[in-house]
């Protein structure tokens, strides 16, 4: 990530930060005090990382100017050879209203641990890495001068012909500034639909959504642009035929993602007796970016109500913990659209608006003027849960005391109620601190999907952090005693 243009990463710089900050911060070039981990286990390799991916993240870093530290969003595409060699050939970023150009191709470096753990460098940056199959994975940027956290997919390079075509459900996220979910058509590149726009500190508002310039075809990149008739305009990177993500060309940091709809939907689409997990994060008007993190599980009727599930979200550092969902009621459209109301024994949640992106999946916004906050259904399968048995890659950002944290790596159990764990984590404020820790912990699991989790020497508040199953091995997580959350994903057998 070019936080610092390749031309200036070249030399160390000690800057001052504007008085209203009050640190000074060092601008590194890539370097890291962290490092690769000792294995805990698999058959991953440098063969593994093969192909073109892009990667879609966000963070905060010194800015171009030298002046302050200041949020961004970027999207990169690189190419890997399955040796230990990168090239990369997009880097779009944008920082304090303006996009950055990058001179590219520019060329870099890998490495991968047996347990899908790994190291990148190119462009003055180092990103650490968890894989969780061939085609995905997990990274942080672990530099002095910037952190961020963020998705790597493989590209179907065969899908660049021809713009997105069909029905797609996206979301999108503006950091300290808005968020956006909804349905839309696109055929011959030319986008119509619907969109449920929530701005800080203003509920959210149902509008219609189109194109005032269609989407042109992506280049060898998977790298398109298409303008919306709101004068938002974006590039969008291509995935495969049934995604692409997106991301502002004007310098908002704007960036969201896309995907494939399919099926009909109805009340009964969330079947009796069926439950969902979700997870979800966002700014708030007390704490700003990162302010809330939420995960949960509820149970539906196939008829309109909520039987049951649980909750638990930090929001601008007061824990909310384990509420339970005493009763709620759904709606859901033809169109994938649906509203949710939880009622919780102990507290509040915000009414959630959803779209479908098909019966097992969703993408939703919380509907307050006190937080910008989104994320993912997803339906839960394994119920009841009893342990978890296979390791997983994980990945967190947030906030606490000590600044902006971002975290990657990999846990595995060890028995009943233990687990290995590894990570690599940057800790930003002002300048980052990389750090490498493995560890061990400990887990209780509810039978409904929530585990109760330990991590020894990271987390020094009991519960310290809870995961929510939606499969024995994959989630979502918030720590409790910090505005930090995350996700994880059971990794493939190699």
């Amino acid at each position: 990530m070019n936080t610092l243009a390749s031309s200036t990463c070249a030399r160390r710089v000690l800057m001052s930060l504007a008085a209203t900050v009050g640190v000074l911060f060092t601008a590194g070039c890539g370097s890291s005090s962290g490092g690769l981990l000792n294995s805990l286990g698999g058959s991953f390799s440098k063969a593994s990382l093969k192909g073109q991916y892009v990667i879609a993240q966000t963070g905060i870093g010194v800015n171009q100017a030298g002046t302050s530290a200041d949020p961004f969003s970027e999207t990169i595409v690189f190419t890997a050879d399955g040796a230990g060699n990168l090239n990369v050939t997009v880097d779009d970023f944008n920082q304090d209203g303006a996009p950055i150009v990058t001179t590219l191709p520019e060329a870099g470096t890998y490495s991968i641990l047996t347990d899908g753990t790994g190291n990148m460098t190119f462009g003055g940056a180092s990103y650490a890495f968890t894989m969780i199959d061939d085609g995905h994975f997990y990274t942080i940027e672990e530099d002095t001068f910037a952190t961020a956290s963020g998705y790597g997919e493989l590209q179907d390079t065969t899908a660049f012909t021809a713009p997105p075509s069909g029905s797609y459900v996206f979301k999108a996220h503006r950091l300290n500034g808005s968020a956006r979910v909804g349905g839309v058509t696109i055929t011959g590149g030319a986008i119509s639909g619907t969109e449920d726009l929530l701005v800080l500190g203003i509920p959210s508002t149902s509008v219609a959504v189109s194109s005032s310039v269609s989407m042109t075809t992506p280049d060898t990149n998977g790298r398109g642009t298409f303008t919306l008739s709101d004068t938002s305009a974006f590039n969008y990177y291509v995935v495969n035929s049934g995604k692409f993500h997106f991301m502002s060309n004007t310098g908002s940091l704007e960036i969201g993602m896309a995907e494939a709809q399919s099926g009909t939907f109805s009340l009964a689409t969330l079947a009796a007796g069926t439950s969902y997990v979700f997870g979800s994060a966002g700014d708030t008007t007390v704490s700003g970016a990162g302010g809330i993190h939420s995960a949960g599980v509820f149970t539906a009727d196939g008829a309109g109500n909520v039987t049951g599930g649980a909750v638990d979200y930090v929001q601008d550092t007061t824990v909310n913990p384990d509420l339970t969902v005493s009763s709620g009621t759904y709606t859901l459209a033809s169109t994938g659209r649906g509203t949710l109301n939880l009622t919780l024994s102990g507290g509040t949640i915000s009414p959630q608006i959803f779209w479908m992106v098909n019966s097992g999946r969703a993408y939703f916004l919380a509907d307050s003027a006190a937080a910008v906050e989104d994320g993912i259904y997803t339906l839960q399968t394994g119920a009841p849960f009893s342990a978890l048995s296979s390791q997983a890659a994980f990945i967190m950002d947030g906030f606490d005391t000590g600044g902006y944290k971002d975290r990657v790596g990999v846990f595995a159990p060890t028995g009943s109620g233990t687990f290995n764990w590894n990570q690599t984590s940057n800790s930003f404020n002002g300048s980052g601190l990389v750090s490498s820790l493995g560890t061990t912990g400990t887990y209780q699991v509810s039978s409904n999907g929530r585990v109760s989790v330990t991590v020894n020497g990271v987390n020094s508040v009991t519960p310290g952090m809870v995961f929510y199953l939606s499969s024995p091995n994959t989630g979502f997580m918030v720590e409790e005693d910090s505005n930090v959350g995350g996700t994880f994903a059971q990794q493939a057998s190699q």
